[in-house]
């Protein structure tokens, strides 16, 4: 289903297709899908300033974007889409596609289904409180806590301020704990909910970019506790309801009239799509709780390409959006960084501004191009639409509409570019929390091959060669990776232009995850080999009395103690894949009784190691046992140990929730 609203006559738009309505409806009736990080970015901040014109056939864009839908909601066995394109001050169209309720073979309407928005959701936040700054109720660069109930503690000497919440710079560890709840019953008032889990600062302000939801909510109470009034009612009062934004709401669950029809969100599986319960926010609506229609989004866009003004109704005064549609922050000025609360999405030598979201079954991209007056929002109500948002899709747009011919590369010598090897973590990880083991998978790993950066990451593999000093293009497309180094020369940071809202940090030999791996993996296998023969050596010794009685004191009891270590360990890995196996998010949420208790296994195990590690020792001494029981007592005890080790590394081992 779509709905146009056509283009005078007569006069060129002012992003470069013709105003003919015929023209101008073939052309725009197609989708588009596009991702939360762009698999490309700018061959340099200059090209990203130089302003480009759109040049395109309507009757070619349309079948190319009528095709690209079509094809990745079937190759990626996605639900439905919803989609607005607006340009020339006007909403060009809206559209939707597949199935808002499959079972119901309720199609998408664009403009009444109502989609989760998200973490878009933020942008309504930032503009709430850039409202608050133009009128002198908040200072852009003073404490956050002069405005708050809730202290935010003073670690380092500078403080955070609202500048930082919006370029995602107040230093704070990442929180995953209680982002969803599973029933109306659990959702909190958002001042109870920063209380319950609000994350440390693990680096000064200012110093780099780490995406933080609880920053965002934070900004969200500010805006409350300045206003007076609920961030929802707010939200509904000085920008909704001005913008004529009738079907969006960041109340949960959702009001009578918008629940009706609402997209269900999907998990597929086997070709199938499992209708999933609908997606509530424990308590953090500001950072992602709103829900919306592609009619709706299609409004505010148009207020924010026009200035901060929509129909003679003006909710930021264009200075304003200037600012916050103006680089503000960035790790790398070759590489995509912040506005006020967008992200650049830089690519093809283009300026594009927005933002994304995602949930467990609900994908969203809303994308401005501020010099050719356009804006882009499409939302997917299905968990494989997420590679989309991570990709290829915003890339591929791309390569139509800005066609560009790659930078003629070619590799470095060979071991030139050792230096820069390694594992880089992302800082978007928690420091002090049992949560800090996601560090485990959630980084960079980099190696040379022949002059070239094979680059692994979360979002897949990828071979970069050196453009300029430290900078790195993507051989078969448009990523780019900065590097920081210090005084020797060798990488401390990595910056992907994927993730301009993250930085990567090198991670010391003892922290790499390989090691780690290693020793956790390996250990729990010896573990379980050690619990198969248990038995085996109980028999033969029974069979054998005579040896058993040449055993003393230490032997026992350290064959005692690695056995209960064992058992212990083992005994919490079991329960960890228990727990989350069912829902990762519900084994996040508090109170965490299950994983409490599952936590005591390893210090069980972690004792025991000890005790068998003081058997050992007397064994030793008193020379008992044959020499290879007392090796292989050693060996045994010295991989219990590592393994506690990185158990205490990861935060695992004792009860740091």
């Amino acid at each position: 289903m779509h709905s146009i609203r056509p283009a005078p006559t007569g006069r060129p738009s002012r992003w470069g297709l013709p105003r003919r309505p015929a023209l101008l409806v073939t052309a725009l009736r197609g989708a588009f899908l596009a991702c939360v990080f762009p698999a490309a970015a700018p061959a340099s901040a200059e090209a990203a300033q130089q302003p480009r014109v759109i040049a395109a056939d309507p009757v070619v864009l349309e079948a190319f974007l009528d095709g690209l839908v079509a094809g990745q909601l079937r190759e990626g066995t996605i639900a439905g889409a919803t989609l607005a394109v607006v340009g020339g001050g006007e909403m060009l169209f809206t559209k939707g596609y597949g199935w808002a309720d499959v079972e119901a073979r309720q199609p998408v309407d664009p403009e009444r289904t109502v989609f989760r928005l998200a973490s878009v959701t933020k942008l309504f936040t930032w503009v709430a409180l850039m409202q608050l700054v133009e009128r002198g109720e908040v200072d852009l660069h003073a404490d956050v806590n002069r405005y708050l109930d809730i202290r935010i503690s003073d670690t380092y000497p500078d403080p955070v301020t609202p500048f930082h919440l919006l370029t995602h710079t107040a230093g704070f560890e990442e929180e995953m704990r209680d982002l969803f709840a599973r029933d109306p019953g659990e959702v909190v008032p958002l001042g109870e909910w920063l209380q319950m889990n609000f994350p440390q600062r693990v680096r000064p302000p200012g110093t780099f970019s780490s995406y933080s939801n609880h920053g965002s909510a934070l900004g969200g109470y500010l805006v409350e506790r300045v206003s007076g009034i609920p961030w929802e009612e707010y939200m509904e009062t000085q920008l909704f309801v001005p913008l004529g934004m009738d079907r969006t709401t960041g109340r949960e669950p959702l009001p009578t009239a918008l629940a009706e029809g609402a997209a269900v969100g999907y998990r597929a599986r086997d070709g199938r799509m499992e209708a999933r319960p609908f997606e509530l926010s424990r308590g953090g609506g500001p950072a992602g709780s709103a829900s919306s229609t592609a009619a709706d989004m299609g409004r505010f866009m148009l207020a924010m390409l026009g200035g901060g003004s929509l129909d003679g109704v003006r909710v930021l005064e264009e200075s304003t959006v200037q600012q916050m549609l103006s680089r503000q922050f960035g790790h790398d000025p070759r590489l995509p960084g912040f506005g006020l609360g967008f992200f650049e999405m830089n690519s093809h030598g283009v300026r594009v501004l927005g933002h994304g979201g995602n949930s467990l079954w609900f994908h969203n991209l809303l994308a401005l191009f501020p010099d050719h007056d356009l804006g882009i929002f499409v939302s997917f109500n299905t968990d494989t639409a997420a590679p989309l948002v991570y990709g290829s899709f915003l890339a591929t747009v791309l390569d139509h509409l800005f066609p560009e011919s790659p930078p003629r590369t070619s590799p470095a010598a060979p071991g030139s570019l050792a230096s820069l090897t390694g594992t880089y973590r992302f800082n978007r990880v928690s420091h002090t929390t049992f949560q800090k083991a996601a560090g485990l998978v959630f980084g960079l790993s980099i190696r040379e091959d022949d002059g070239v950066l094979v680059v692994g990451s979360p979002l897949g593999s990828m071979r970069m060669v050196e453009v300029e000093p430290l900078l790195f293009r993507e051989e078969l497309g448009s990523s780019l990776l900065a590097f920081r180094t210090d005084e020797a020369g060798r990488g401390t940071h990595a910056f992907l232009s994927l993730a301009p809202m993250m930085a990567g940090e090198r991670v010391p030999w003892h922290g790499s995850p390989g090691l780690h791996f290693t020793i956790l993996g390996g250990g729990w296998l010896v573990f379980l080999g050690l619990l198969v023969a248990a038995p085996v050596g109980w028999r033969r010794r029974r069979g054998a009395p005579e040896e058993a009685d040449g055993e003393d004191g230490p032997v026992v009891l350290a064959r005692r103690a690695l056995l209960v270590a064992a058992a212990a360990h083992l005994a919490f890995l079991a329960s960890v894949v228990v727990l989350a196996a069912p829902d990762p998010f519900a084994f996040l949420t508090t109170p965490m009784t299950g994983f409490a208790l599952a936590l005591t296994l390893p210090v069980v195990g972690t004792l025991a190691a000890l005790v068998a590690a003081a058997a050992a020792v007397l064994q030793w001494r008193r020379r008992t046992g044959t020499p290879w029981v007392r090796l292989r007592t050693s060996g045994l005890v010295v991989v219990t140990l590592l393994l506690a080790w990185s158990l205490h590394y990861w935060n695992l081992l004792g009860w740091r929730l």
